[in-house]
């Protein structure tokens, strides 16, 4: 018996070595079949993308479980394939090439709230009632899936405010900050969306939701700026504060305290059970529960903490860098993120439209009617109704960028497209803040006459420098309306998912380039960019598609009716008078006054008529946008050296040619908006320019002869103009002129019977001689004397007191 159980004892090693052995592998075989099996589903391109949630720029890492956030609702994913070759048959199909490098996802139901810091008065009480209409309109469908609807609420600094939304009052920011921790309100997901710097009260409304969405150069903290440093903080604040973090744990505890109390000091501490903050007073506490590795102090005593969204990842806040980044971060449409729901109701609407080719004349009437909705009417919503295949390029890019660089905060732009924007008129779509299209409508086509190719390249410079920087879709897509050759594919982003429709120009040129994977072709080149209202819907370039303008104001709860903005009187009479006909008109009616006026004495009619002419050729170009005070100060100048040269300087030298070149320059250039021209169309522009002016200069010319010759003979204006002398006459006085000698007139009194300005003519004891007046011009009929002579130059002066 004994020799048996030894030699039991003496195996026991070994059988405990083997049952070791055959464990490990079949752990390791289980974990292989667990491992292949999660991987049969997936694509490779889903196996890249399958980390970025936590990874990527977006989104705070995987941290402490007692200082993170409540999980968020789940987010949709984003899959692009692998670039394939194109067949022939779908090469110039957008739809069926777009198909491949999209995979239709389940979105959240969710709204947005705009509230604006700093909050005081009432302010408070309308966040409130706005928020309780879009939760009820959000509750009133639930979701299929299960998920909670996301309301955002978008805090937005005023710049005409204190800085970052300072002097936020603490009572008006608690209200507010009570009714979101409200139990009713943990039927919607609340997230804080900080896309700029916010400091002050503010800050409590903030912690009050779920879920802080920070962009990562913006800053949140310094809750207690506006408090009186000399003192501690007041207890019930402090108090507030401690009861919101504790309801919605969006950031810890201490942190939060730190923001508002100066008197507190923060502290990072790592711990063996992970990163934890709390407060300098609560550290023996916490040495307690855990073994303390290292600590870092990082909101020191007698400051106030602020974190950047960058900083803000290491807590909990969900760092995003636009609303197309916010969206698809919370599974949502992009629209939900980009239309402020506190709106709906408080619209100030308008009409805009635009119909039929546009020229520099629909142009200037479209930016006039603009400007005087948004400054005089304090317009706040503005449809812009475009059925039009485009026009004149130039004039459709700068409309564009008038639409595009409108503060959003303050105005909402929606294009109402029911046929077609194509061409420039589909880039003017593309700039309002949303499209909303007609089922049978849609979005670019061929374009109106095709452009040269010094015209497309300003085009596109225009549009990278000015206009891509306000639109969410880079600057290929508003390229392709206008220019046919633009090749555009679809490129993916493979950290983020986001897809977007560039030229490889573009994407080459995107920030982190490499990280952008292009797909299937989108648009071919040499081919008409064309979008139907269900397509720009499905690739998000359309908010929505409604069959009427009544459906449009029931999606924006526009109850009364819109009213549609129309040139008044004054501005058909400015668009008259800015035509080339009536524009040569005033011309030449300002250049008959002044050559009456000169003919004539003293300031009278002739002078009126020319200043009022010139007042309204240069008042219409300034209403018209092509002139500027510049034409007005060159014309001024051109005039007064024409004056100095026929006043003070007899002859026609450099003031005399000086001043008419600036007076031809002025009127070129009131009828233009450039200098020189650099396109085609400059060009046409500036021959019609030129035409107003050579036309305006021949018909003075006629006139002038007219005028000569028959205007003294009328009636009621011989006694205004000098009449001409019979030829006989004017053959005696040069003889008798050029061998007189005038040098005992000296100290003779006579008569001017003309201007002298300075030249003229002056009646001595019943002769009629030519003179020159000494110094300032002297008018017809004033006394003059002769001061001296030289040969048969009579220089004479007004005499104040003559004698008898």
């Amino acid at each position: 018996m004994v020799p048996n159980r030894l030699h039991l004892l003496r195996s026991i090693p070994r059988l405990v070595i083997l049952t070791a052995v055959a464990g490990s592998l079949a752990l390791l075989c289980l974990a292989a079949s667990v491992r292949a099996a999660e991987d049969v589903p997936k694509s490779n391109a889903e196996s890249e993308l399958k980390s970025t949630p936590s990874q990527g720029a977006e989104g705070p890492p995987a941290g402490d479980s007692s200082s993170a956030p409540p999980a968020s609702d789940p987010q949709p994913a984003a899959t692009l394939p692998e670039p394939a070759a194109e067949p022939a048959s779908t090469a110039s199909n957008p739809k069926v090439e777009a198909d491949a490098v999209r995979t239709p996802a389940k979105l959240g139901e969710g709204a947005m709230v705009r509230v604006r810091l700093p909050l005081k008065g009432l302010a408070d009480e309308d966040a409130k009632s706005a928020i309780q209409r879009v939760v009820e309109r959000l509750l009133a469908s639930p979701s299929s899936d299960g998920r909670r609807p996301t309301l955002v609420l978008e805090l937005c600094p005023q710049s005409s405010e204190a800085e970052f939304g300072r002097g936020t009052d603490f009572t008006r920011a608690l209200s507010l900050a009570d009714f979101l921790t409200r139990p009713e309100m943990s039927a919607v997901k609340t997230v804080a969306h900080v896309p700029r710097t916010i400091k002050g009260h503010g800050v409590l409304i903030a912690l009050a939701c779920d879920q802080i969405a920070i962009h990562p150069d913006a800053e949140l903290g310094e809750a207690g700026i506006d408090e009186d440093s000399r003192r501690a903080i007041d207890s019930k604040r402090r108090a507030a504060y401690v009861s919101v973090v504790k309801a919605k744990h969006s950031v810890p505890l201490a942190v939060a305290l730190g923001m508002v109390d100066r008197q507190l000091e923060v502290l990072q501490v790592e711990t063996d059970a992970g990163i934890e903050y709390a407060l300098r007073d609560d550290l023996p506490e916490l040495a307690k529960k855990h073994t303390i590795i290292a600590e870092n102090t990082i909101v020191p005593a007698g400051s106030l903490g602020t974190f950047s969204g960058r900083e803000g990842r290491e807590f909990g806040l969900l760092q995003i860098r636009d609303t197309e980044s916010l969206a698809r971060s919370l599974g949502l449409p992009a629209s939900v993120v980009s239309l402020d729901q506190s709106m709906q109701g408080n619209w100030r609407p308008v009409v805009l439209r635009i119909e039929g080719p546009i020229t520099h004349r629909k142009a200037r009437q479209f930016s006039t009617l603009l400007g005087v909705e948004l400054s005089k009417r304090k317009t706040n919503w503005i449809a812009v109704t475009i059925n039009s295949a485009g026009g004149s390029l130039g004039d459709c890019l700068d409309m564009a960028a008038t639409l595009a660089q409108l503060d959003s905060d303050e105005v909402h732009t929606v294009a109402y497209v029911p046929v077609e924007a194509a061409g420039g008129a589909g880039i003017i779509a593309l700039a309002c803040d949303q499209v909303v299209l007609q089922p049978e409508a849609h979005l670019g086509g061929k374009v109106l006459g095709p452009e040269d190719p010094e015209t497309l390249g300003t085009a596109k410079k225009q549009i990278q420098e000015s206009l891509a920087k306000h639109l969410p879709h880079g600057w290929s897509l508003p390229m392709a309306m206008i220019d046919p050759s633009i090749e555009l594919y679809a490129y993916q982003n493979v950290s983020t998912g986001e897809v977007r429709y560039l030229s490889a120009e573009e994407a080459g040129a995107l920030e982190e380039a490499a990280k952008w994977r292009r797909g299937a072709r989108f648009k071919p080149a040499n081919e008409s960019l064309i979008l139907p209202s269900a397509q720009a819907r499905e690739m998000g370039f359309a908010h929505q598609i409604v069959n009427s303008f009544d459906e449009l104001r029931q999606l924006y709860v526009i109850r009364q009716e819109v009213r549609e903005a129309k040139p008044n009187w004054a501005l058909e009479l400015i668009e008259a008078l800015a035509t080339p006909g009536l524009a040569i008109l005033l011309l030449l009616i300002g250049f008959i006054g002044v050559y009456i006026e000169l003919h004539s004495p003293g300031i009278g009619a002739g002078g009126f008529i020319a200043a009022l002419a010139f007042l309204l050729f240069f008042w219409s170009k300034f209403l018209d946008g092509t002139a500027e005070w510049l034409e007005v100060l060159l014309f001024l100048t051109g005039v007064f050296f024409l004056l100095v040269e026929l006043l003070l300087l007899p002859g026609f030298g450099i003031f005399g040619l000086g001043g008419g070149a600036m007076i031809l320059a002025s009127l070129v250039l009131a009828s233009q908006t450039f200098v020189f021209p650099h396109t085609e169309s400059q060009m046409v522009e500036l021959r019609r320019s030129l035409m107003v002016v050579a036309a305006a200069g021949l018909g003075l010319m006629i006139a002038g002869f007219s005028l000569r010759r028959y205007l003294p003979q009328a009636p009621g204006f011989r006694r205004l103009l000098l009449q001409p002398m019979p030829e006989e006459d004017l053959a005696d006085l040069d003889y008798r002129e050029a061998i007189a000698d005038y040098s005992n007139l000296v100290g003779e009194q006579g008569e001017a019977f003309t201007n002298l300005m300075p030249a003229g003519k002056a009646v001595f004891s019943g002769q009629l001689i030519d003179v020159i007046a000494e110094g300032l011009p002297i008018d017809r009929g004033r006394t003059v004397v002769v001061v001296k002579t030289r040969g048969n130059r009579v220089v004479v002066r007004a005499l104040e007191n003559p004698s008898g």
